[in-house]
């Protein structure tokens, strides 16, 4: 990236809207679309594609991820999908999955334009000497979306029964928490305004991890509040894992109260400990010995539909190891399987019997330094033409009771129904697909 340019400040998803309105088949608009105490200080939007790799492992990105460049000459963009646990581990194989997409897809780009949302600069960096800039694009007026029909992978009874299921393992001492994640795929009227989608998921459910990935004809739109892994040129790691949820009440002394509830669960703290021992293993894989370490337990975060509990992990990469290295001894995020990872893995492609294509992995950024930002593939809608799918899921634990957990799926579904027009009542009960 030779060339650097200065821009006026301009809100990255106008910017972004404009880009839409062209003809660029692939591109990525990484979004941060809520300040945090952890994140959303950067977006990155990303376009003219020189390179992409994919596939169903890691080995096409070996050698390619370097910790030797500046951070924008060899920076790639994707996502790496949770079928690469296969790659990783000798686990079940899962059936296919609705919409048909490769494991990992990594980007290298021409151009890619960085926004510091603290200091309000807006910086492009690109291989282009005169590169384009995409013109300025307020939001278009959105028709009412058709939503032709929905199915799922599990009806709510079946969802219930595969809880108690799971619970009744925990108690025979097979494994100790299980993420059981329910998959809902239907089909729109008319194929929709991807992008326009996108704006209002990031107005239903804004988060520092917001994503949109125009893959030619498929698009990925993700509002995801977690973190996988953030990786700094020093190689120093951080993990922030999200177990525990509870629902946002308009009235104030309400929502407080569900914010206390969650502060004080007794049971929601086990999930959380649990996923925050297995990311101490895994982080403990590729770090320095004695550099892992747990600096915050059990923070309450809100947001627009859900309060969430997390922690965060930290170590520093050991000699030897790389940014790539630490990514595959942590993947796929621990939050999204449960405890022991792999008899945990097993037990989820068990109960859900359909793949969960991206769902579950990650979405980030791999920089030339070694530096990387990857979020947890959660809050995610994947639109193919009129096909579109999103899966949510939760930690089942020892004490969990399978209508409080069945409730919390449909309050982590809020803002992906919302953006697409449909109410929470409307994936209550669901006829399954066959």
């Amino acid at each position: 990236m030779q060339f650097l340019q200065s821009l006026p400040w301009v809100d990255p998803l106008s910017l972004a809207a404009g880009l839409a309105e062209g003809g660029d088949r692939y591109w990525v608009f990484l979004y941060s679309g809520a300040k945090t105490s952890y994140s959303g200080r950067f977006s990155f939007l990303a376009y003219d594609m020189e390179e992409k790799i994919t596939g169903d492992d890691f080995s096409a990105l070996m050698g390619r991820v370097s910790g030797n460049q500046s951070r924008f000459e060899n920076m790639w963009l994707g996502y790496l999908g949770y079928g690469l646990k296969n790659s990783l581990e000798k686990l079940a194989a899962d059936s296919p999955n609705w919409l048909d997409l490769p494991h990992l897809c990594m980007m290298k780009f021409g151009t890619i334009i960085e926004f510091d949302h603290e200091k309000h600069t807006v910086t492009m960096h690109s291989c282009h000497s005169n590169p384009r800039i995409p013109q300025v694009r307020k939001a278009a007026t959105i028709y009412p979306i058709g939503v032709k029909s929905i199915v799922s992978n599990m009806s709510k009874d079946d969802y219930l029964a595969k809880v108690s299921a799971i619970t009744q393992r925990i108690h025979n001492g097979d494994l100790y928490q299980a993420n059981l994640t329910r998959k809902f795929m239907g089909e729109f009227m008319e194929p929709p305004a991807a992008f326009e989608i996108f704006r209002k998921l990031c107005e239903a459910s804004p988060a520092p991890y917001s994503a949109f990935l125009r893959l030619d004809d498929r698009h990925i739109l993700s509002s995801s509040p977690e973190l996988f892994l953030k990786i700094d040129e020093n190689g120093h790691i951080r993990a922030r894992p999200i177990k525990g949820t509870s629902p946002r009440f308009a009235d104030p002394a309400q929502d407080k109260k569900s914010r206390d509830s969650l502060a004080t669960s007794a049971k929601d703290k086990a999930e959380n400990l649990m996923i925050v021992d297995l990311m101490r293993n895994d982080l403990s894989r590729s770090c320095v010995p004695g550099s892992v370490a747990t600096s915050e337990l059990f923070t309450i975060t809100s947001h627009s539909n859900v309060h969430h509990m997390s922690s965060t992990v930290t170590g520093r990469i050991k000699p030897g190891s790389d940014t790539l290295d630490a990514i595959m001894r942590c993947f796929p995020p621990g939050s999204m399987t449960g405890a022991p990872k792999i008899i945990a893995m097993n037990v989820c492609s068990e109960m859900e019997e359909l793949e969960r294509g991206i769902y579950s992995g990650a979405i980030g950024w791999l920089g030339g330094d070694g530096a990387a930002e990857l979020s947890v593939v959660i809050r995610t809608l994947i639109m193919e033409g009129r096909r579109f799918e999103f899966q949510v899921g939760g930690g089942i634990v020892a004490d969990s009771t399978p209508e409080a957990e069945f409730k919390e799926t449909i309050d982590k579904s809020r803002g992906i129904l919302a953006a697409i027009g449909l109410l929470p009542s409307d994936i209550e009960n669901l006829y399954v697909m066959h």
